[in-house]
């Protein structure tokens, strides 16, 4: 019984003294902290409002937005390449574009208005 009790306390006495030196060692060592850099999570209130009609969308195209002055609407494949691109002048409510002859998939319309910019997601069905 004398020597469980003494290999027991031998244990607990070398492993604690063990874990309490680490955590000793561990707050004297600086630590090297890398972090990704994270987005703001307040909205950027300058991007440019877009907005699509219907979606998803089967012939006809029709983007809105808020922007008052030239915009450009770009509407990107998957692999980020403009299929189609329309300019609208000063005043113009919205951009209507033929999309009849698109395959059926995911596409991105990017506007693009001065400094402002807005993206959204299209659905092209059948």
């Amino acid at each position: 019984m004398k020597t469980f009790t003494f290999l027991t306390c031998l244990f607990l006495t070398l492993f604690f003294g063990a874990t309490a030196q680490a955590q000793t060692e561990a707050k004297s060592s600086p630590v090297a902290l890398i972090t990704d850099k994270m987005a703001d999570p307040t909205p950027n209130t300058d991007a440019l409002k877009v907005r699509i009609e219907t979606n998803p969308v089967t012939k006809r195209l029709i983007v809105r937005t808020d922007a008052s002055g030239p915009t450009r609407v770009e509407v990107n494949g998957t692999d980020g390449r403009p299929v189609l691109t329309r300019d609208l002048i000063s005043g113009d409510a919205a951009a209507v574009l033929d999309v009849s002859n698109l395959p059926a998939g995911t596409y991105l319309v990017k506007c693009t208005s001065g400094e402002r910019r807005g993206v959204k997601r299209l659905l092209l069905g059948q």
